[in-house]
């Protein structure tokens, strides 16, 4: 259950990001694109905590 809420969270994070940080410039890394990676990763996250979920539930 932990894994399901931090991959939600952190996708909720990251889109925040992506959506309010289009035109703002730094010089390492574009907050646009990490947050467009942290939506992605927090959901893949929360999927594969899911498929966990679901595969202990059927043992």
């Amino acid at each position: 259950m932990k894994g399901i809420v931090a991959g939600i969270l952190l996708a909720i994070v990251g889109v925040i990001l992506w959506l309010t940080t289009e035109r703002m410039e730094t010089p390492v890394i574009s907050l646009h694109k990490a947050g467009l990676v942290l939506a992605i990763v927090g959901g893949a996250e929360a999927l594969f905590a899911l498929m966990g979920l679901g595969k202990k539930e059927s043992k």
